[in-house]
């Protein structure tokens, strides 16, 4: 039977609405409540013991060097000793020992140039190091025109030249007396020595401080001495320089001449 006068709504309290309220959302399945919108669990702290955290460090910029600047850095220890107790007593198996000893260049075995040419040869062409390309072919046969035309005007055959290195590779700018001290220089004059050619040309003066001598003594003919024989010594230009120029090839010839009278 229903009242003919329903109960007002100010007849309930405000506690007894919102349990009401409740137990409508409970019989309903609804027991939580989700917010998209994070909250801190834990109090604040006072403004006053709020403690400003010190910004990280700036990292220090990584200092590059380059190219240049690496190869003209001076070592820190010199340049290692050569295992001079291990120099072959054979031409043949010197040319082994030159491709595979570690204290003789740094870097990958394959970059090494073996040098050609049969012992007692009329003329020995020791260039400082192999070049990266060998555009001249001296080192890995088949030599360039240009050498083949100095050869034929020095009245030497390709086949009666000794054709070698001082370095067993290429290298950016040596240090000629860091690599002397090193022992570079008494492996050259024993490779004279097993090669035993009747004469040997320098193309590139610089190496002379290999042999003991000065970039200046090569104003004159030279005698060096390898294992106890002076071998003829005559120091030019750089090959690749004396290709260039015409002036310097003059000079050169003129003092081919000279040297064998």
């Amino acid at each position: 039977m229903m009242h003919a006068d329903p109960p007002n709504s100010r007849d309930y309290s405000a506690a007894k609405a919102l349990e009401g309220a409740l137990d409508w959302w409970r019989e309903a399945g609804v027991d939580a409540d989700f917010s998209d919108e994070a909250s801190g669990w834990l109090a604040e702290p006072e403004a006053e013991q709020d403690v400003a955290a010190p910004p990280p460090p700036v990292p220090p910029p990584i200092a590059r060097k380059t190219a240049l600047e690496r190869a003209l850095e001076p070592e820190a220890a010199g340049a290692p000793a050569v295992a001079m107790a291990g120099i072959p007593d054979t031409l043949e198996k010197f040319r082994e020992w030159w491709m595979s000893e570690p204290s003789l260049a740094d870097g990958a075995l394959e970059r090494r140039v073996c040098p050609r040419g049969v012992p007692g040869a009329k003329l020995m062409l020791v260039v400082p190091q192999p070049f990266e390309d060998d555009s001249e072919g001296l080192l890995t046969g088949g030599a360039a025109p240009f050498v083949k035309a100095m050869l034929s005007a020095l009245g030497v055959a390709e086949h009666e030249a000794y054709f070698a290195s001082a370095l067993p590779a290429p290298m950016a700018m040596p240090d000629w007396a860091q690599l002397a001290a090193s022992g570079i220089g008494s492996v050259l004059t024993a490779h004279i020595a097993l090669a035993e050619p009747q004469r040997v040309v320098l193309f590139g003066r610089a190496q002379l401080t290999l042999l003991g001598r000065s970039p200046e003594d090569a104003r004159d003919p030279l005698a060096i001495d390898c294992k106890g024989k002076p071998y003829p010594v005559l120091a030019a230009p750089d090959l690749r320089n004396l290709a260039r120029s015409a002036a310097r090839r003059e000079t050169f010839w003129n003092r081919w001449l000279d040297w064998t009278r």
